[in-house]
């Protein structure tokens, strides 16, 4: 009895440090810190991991796990760079598993799938071994890492976002996500585990991201309105200060749409709704509440740079007079002619500004259409994720309940 006590403690143990591990791997920064050690970061945690795994364990399902856990990310590794997606070095978190970072997103669902497919098939072919092993030798041990890699991978293929099956079924329908998190709930009541209340929680997260995207979708479309219409703006303004660019009061004349702008800031901060509004319930609100904080922006971005076009051509104001005062002085007779200086080029300051609203408006415009066709995706491609998934899944569940079976008959010998 004290035996069976005491192994009940140490799965109650490892449930909770796996649910503090994957808590600090999906909400802290500090893994990914240690993801710019370099190359050796993989073997440091590898080892430190492995460690751990031992304290409670042994060694033997310290290495076994371990083993399983790396080739599952090297699956990842792999597919990321045949897409030509940058990575960091894999890193391992004790009771968790391990992380790898992709210095970019995928550039849509479809290859998103792919990266996530190669982990749980690496780990399918990652206890292939053992299988020869274990027929050849009747050890137990080798049983054991047949039901972890068939587990560990199996479950990985749950369809909840961010596990590899989320992230894999997002091609066929992020709608499958929910149904994912519909299966789930009975299992946090039935059988209450920290691991799989955070896989819940920000499986929520995600789905509730996808199912919000229309509505971001048209705060980016308002945004990128904003930017059309601050050219049109823009170019009114230049094609005016062009017709008083060789007045002696050129710097009040700009000072003049400076105080404009800052007027129709003030009445534009007056209309800012405040207090909280409820998503979905009142979306209406919030799509005017951005409107509003947009053009807010485009007008704080108009005033720096009218700002600066005079305190530029007051710089240059200030040096031709004193070039001017310096002649005057030199030469009070006037024998030398006073030097020819280019006038004021107020067009290079107004596209200088307009490039960078270009620039601006062309990263929101990419971002928007990768967001926006990012789940797109053909009906053969469909076919092919649904039946290469269904596939993998029904493999690992026959090697999980084989597995399972390999612990039942040696469940005296494996300690």
């Amino acid at each position: 009895m004290a035996e069976k006590a005491e192994k009940q403690n140490q799965s109650r143990l490892w449930t909770i440090l796996a649910g503090i591990g994957l808590f600090l791997l999906s909400k802290l920064k500090w893994v990914f810190g240690l993801l710019k050690l370099g190359k050796f970061a993989t073997l440091i945690s590898m080892f430190i991991s492995m460690g751990a795994y031992a304290v409670f364990y042994g060694w033997k399902f310290a290495v076994a796990i371990v083993y399983l856990i790396f080739v599952h990310e090297m699956g990842h590794l792999v597919a990321a760079k045949q897409k030509g997606i940058k990575t960091s070095p894999a890193i391992f978190i004790p009771f968790m598993g391990a992380a790898i970072g992709m210095k970019e997103m995928p550039k849509n669902a479809k290859d998103e799938a792919y990266i996530a497919y190669a982990g749980p098939l690496f780990g399918l072919l990652s206890f292939m071994p053992a299988v020869f092993l274990y027929e050849s030798t009747g050890q137990p041990f080798w049983g054991l890492v047949i039901f972890l890699g068939a587990i560990i991978n199996l479950f990985n293929l749950f369809p909840v976002s961010p596990l590899d099956g989320g992230r894999i079924v997002g091609v066929l329908s992020t709608k499958i996500w929910f149904i994912g998190l519909l299966i789930v709930i009975p299992y946090l009541f039935i059988s209450p585990d920290p691991i799989i209340f955070l896989v819940f929680l920000f499986g929520i997260m995600t789905w509730w991201k996808r199912v919000r995207e229309d509505f971001e979708h048209k705060r980016t479309e308002l945004t990128l309105e904003a930017f059309e219409v601050e050219q049109q703006k823009l170019s009114h303004i230049q094609q005016e200060l062009n017709e008083y660019r060789d007045m002696p009061n050129f710097s009040h004349i700009i000072g003049t749409y400076i105080e404009d702008v800052r007027v129709a800031k003030n009445r534009v901060k007056d209309s800012v709704p405040t207090g909280f509004t409820f998503p979905i319930l009142q979306d209406k609100k919030k799509i005017e509440k951005h409107k509003i904080i947009v053009e807010l922006e485009m007008l704080n971005n108009r005033e720096r740079f009218l700002k600066t076009l005079r305190e530029e051509y007051e710089k240059d104001r200030n040096k031709r007079e004193a070039l001017a005062q310096a002649y005057h002085e030199s030469d009070p007779e006037g024998i030398t002619s006073l030097p020819v200086l280019p006038d004021f080029n107020t067009a290079a300051y107004f596209e200088a500004y307009e490039k960078s609203l270009l620039a601006e408006k062309a990263e929101t415009k990419k971002v928007y259409d990768q967001q926006k066709n990012y789940y797109v995706s053909n009906m053969k491609t469909k076919i092919v994720v649904l039946a290469l998934y269904l596939l993998l899944a029904g493999v690992l569940s026959a090697f999980v309940v084989y597995g399972n079976h390999l612990m039942e008959v040696n469940r005296f010998l494996i300690s």
